[in-house]
């Protein structure tokens, strides 16, 4: 019997740049989708709340701020530069496939 994979949580937390945030939250879901990965992207503005919850598998952040996760915590920046942003969705696709 087949199991239906688990839901992976994602969190894309930043500062003011929410446009490039909830862009860069839709490349990781056409991404997932592509590679049939559930997946439940999460944005948050840091400004306005620092606690964003937990449980997630892949925190993206667009500065640094987290520290001592017990999942994977990568930079965002190629988002916001866009110089390196295909590989880092490679990246995050790969870490969500594991």
């Amino acid at each position: 019997m087949k199991t239906i994979p688990r839901t992976k949580q994602v969190l894309v937390a930043g500062g003011t740049c929410g446009i490039t945030m909830i862009a860069a939250a839709r490349k990781i879901e056409d991404a997932c989708w592509e590679r049939r990965i559930r997946v439940n992207v999460k944005v948050v503005n840091l400004w306005e709340s620092q606690y964003p919850g937990d449980g997630y598998d892949l925190i993206i952040e667009m500065f640094e701020f987290f520290k001592n996760e017990k999942c994977p915590i990568i930079s965002g920046r190629p988002f916001v530069a866009h110089d390196g942003e295909k590989e880092l969705i490679n990246e995050i696709v790969d870490i969500l496939s594991r």
